[in-house]
């Protein structure tokens, strides 16, 4: 995938550029980094612009150092060097997660709200509908869902308040 950018400074002919000269690693991780395309995008245009306005890196395309270093700079950016560092050794970004003693915390609040299996898996279903028929977020579907299982607030709120650290 090459963004249009990329493709046209290849063409040009008065340029020496041939391409992105960046470790295959690092162009991986922009996938990782980015989940959506218009992400990407905007990663893609803000470093062609560096390697456009500085004329080493636009010149000097097979120095592969300065090419991995203008790249991260431009990654530093959007994301953190632990997060760029997890990325590179393929460790899962869990930051939306929750661990540990959340984890057991929630398994009590979802015990604690549904009586059983069934009104749960009701629960999961008005989620599912309310966010595609209505275009709901996840924290209004859940607390629709609530509202329609006859949930008390304190319940609702517990809920949606999980919902919400997960999305």
């Amino acid at each position: 995938m090459k963004p249009e950018e990329v493709k046209r400074m290849e063409e040009e002919e008065d340029e020496e550029f041939v391409g992105l000269n960046v470790d295959t690693n690092l162009l991986e991780v922009v996938q990782v980094l980015f989940k959506t395309e218009p992400e990407v995008e905007v990663f893609y245009d803000g470093f062609l612009d560096r390697v456009q306005n500085d004329k080493r890196l636009r010149k000097n395309t097979d120095d592969r150092k300065r090419m991995n270093s203008a790249f991260l700079d431009e990654l530093l950016k959007y994301h953190d060097l632990d997060t760029i560092n997890n990325a590179l050794n393929g460790v899962s970004s869990e930051e939306n997660l929750v661990i540990g003693e959340e984890e057991r915390d929630v398994d009590r609040i979802l015990r604690k709200t549904f009586s059983n299996k069934m009104e749960f898996r009701m629960f999961m279903t008005y989620i599912s509908q309310f966010m595609m028929e209505d275009k709901d977020s996840p924290v209004e579907a859940a607390a629709k869902s609530m509202k329609r299982l006859g949930k008390s607030d304190k319940e609702t709120l517990q809920i949606t308040s999980v919902i919400d650290k997960i999305f």
